[in-house]
């Protein structure tokens, strides 16, 4: 494996925070190149969660994945939409450096939990905004995912949601930030997705994916739901490699990773054309 971690000048992004960094886990002797994940942690868009960074680049390592973790940048020092810019930047950098990083160009996912995946959530949306390509200079086709994978996302703008407040559009004052609230702004152009969630989340109920289920498949966008029903906020990968507390620990919701590996080789990589 080859570890090497990339900064903000190096994606060409202003603004971002001292903390800011994208680490690549690169599989060695690969004849081919591989598809690619960029995983986003959660944190409510104030901390780093490390349970879902390092160990799932390491698990879709080893399931044939050039991995990658974005470290954007976090509340107080940043604000929408800067975490956006830096999440359409680092998926830019890696289709540009598809050969040095031995990935495959046509076959790269987002993959995000909870606030993560309320970004990931964001670039499978609004990947298309004109602001994305006047920050960064670059035709926003280098910013569509190829397909979304959310783990527990925040899709809603409800009173008292911490993510939002820490982006800085809090419920009550979304305005021209109405789409953030993303069961509002899918279309058709999403890439297909892959949700799961658990019915005995209490931090970020499940209500939030079904909405976005719902405008996907209003949409015409293909995806796969899963929904366990046991397990809290935070599961991660739902294996004891990532629980930080027992319960944490949850088999049942630990298939996701499988049944997310076959539905990406199946469902989304046979028709990946650039």
């Amino acid at each position: 494996m080859r570890y090497q971690t990339f900064t903000a000048e190096q994606l060409g992004i202003s603004g971002a925070s001292p903390d800011f960094r994208l680490t690549a886990y690169i599989g060695a002797h690969t004849t081919a190149p591989r598809p690619a994940i960029l995983i986003l942690p959660g944190g409510g868009y104030a901390v780093d969660s490390p349970f879902e960074g390092e160990p799932v680049a390491l698990h879709f390592l080893a399931a044939g994945f050039q991995s990658f973790v974005l470290h954007y940048s976090l509340a107080p020092a940043a604000r929408y939409p800067q975490q956006l810019t830096e999440a359409a930047a680092a998926l830019a950098f890696i289709r540009k450096q598809a050969n040095q990083l031995q990935a495959d160009p046509n076959r790269v996912v987002i993959c995000g939990f909870s606030a993560g995946g309320h970004l990931a959530g964001c670039l499978c949306n609004l990947w298309n905004e004109p602001f994305l390509q006047a920050a960064l200079g670059q035709v926003n086709s280098l910013f569509r995912p190829d397909a979304g994978v959310l783990c527990y996302p925040v899709i809603s703008a409800e009173p008292g949601s911490s993510s939002f407040d820490n982006l800085g559009v809090t419920c009550g004052l979304l305005g021209e930030h109405k789409k953030l609230s993303l069961e509002t702004s899918v279309t058709s152009e999403n890439p297909p997705a892959f949700l799961w969630h658990t019915f005995a989340d209490e931090m970020v109920p499940v209500f939030h994916t079904l909405r976005y289920a719902e405008a996907l498949r209003a949409n015409g966008v293909p995806f796969e739901l899963h929904v366990y029903a046991e397990g809290p906020h935070m599961l991660s990968l739902a294996t004891e490699h990532t629980a930080w507390r027992p319960e944490l620990n949850c088999p049942q919701a630990a298939t996701w990773t499988g049944l997310c590996e076959s539905w990406l080789k199946n469902a989304v990589f046979r028709r990946c054309t650039r």
